[in-house]
């Protein structure tokens, strides 16, 4: 579910755009999204959110573009935003946080070959000196969202698939070697 608002920009045609600002709402509470990006997919054209929440697209047509929201725990449905004249600046995007997505993030990651291994740290994060030979030798990266994580139980859906990932490719001994802090590993 999401929400959406604009504001338009007077421009040069040939220099149209779409800029804006992604927000979550996890629970009762808004937060700025955490490794997401956004795409507009008929152009497969992708864009990392910042850590603020902002995202823009350049060297855009005259058209319609349907854009999507990313995430661990979130993805929005299709937003249409159509261009003419004018680019579209400030674009609002409010999304609720839905943990099924999370599956199909670690799908993604396993099909690109960036698996990682969540985990929910404190201020600072910890890291063991075996940790970077378990890394290379399975192929995969501890990632701590440190003390702004997304809902345990999206981070908790993500390892389930990477596990899984896991056990199939190396059987279930690399459980005895991983972090014992790796959030849903019981």
């Amino acid at each position: 579910m999401f929400c959406a608002s604009f504001a338009v920009a007077q421009t040069d045609s040939k220099k149209l755009w779409i800029s804006g600002k992604v927000k979550v709402l996890a629970g009762l509470e808004v937060v700025d999204p955490l490794d997401a990006f956004a795409e507009i997919e008929q152009l497969h054209k992708l864009e990392l959110i910042d850590p603020l929440g902002r995202f823009r697209f350049d060297y855009l047509m005259p058209g319609d573009y349907k854009i999507k929201i990313h995430g661990l725990g979130y993805s929005t449905l299709d937003t249409l935003i159509s261009i003419r004249k004018e680019s579209v600046k400030d674009l609002q995007l409010l999304i609720v946080a839905d943990c099924e997505v999370s599956r199909k993030m670690a799908e993604l990651d396993i099909k690109n070959g960036k698996p990682n291994l969540l985990l929910i740290g404190g201020i600072a994060p910890v890291v063991y000196m075996d940790q970077y030979k378990f890394e290379e030798k399975y192929d995969i990266e501890y990632k701590d969202y440190g003390c702004t994580p997304p809902a345990q139980e999206c981070v908790e859906q993500y390892n389930k698939r990477i596990f899984e990932h896991l056990d199939s490719r190396y059987g279930k001994s690399w459980r005895k070697k991983v972090r014992k802090d790796v959030i849903g590993l019981k």
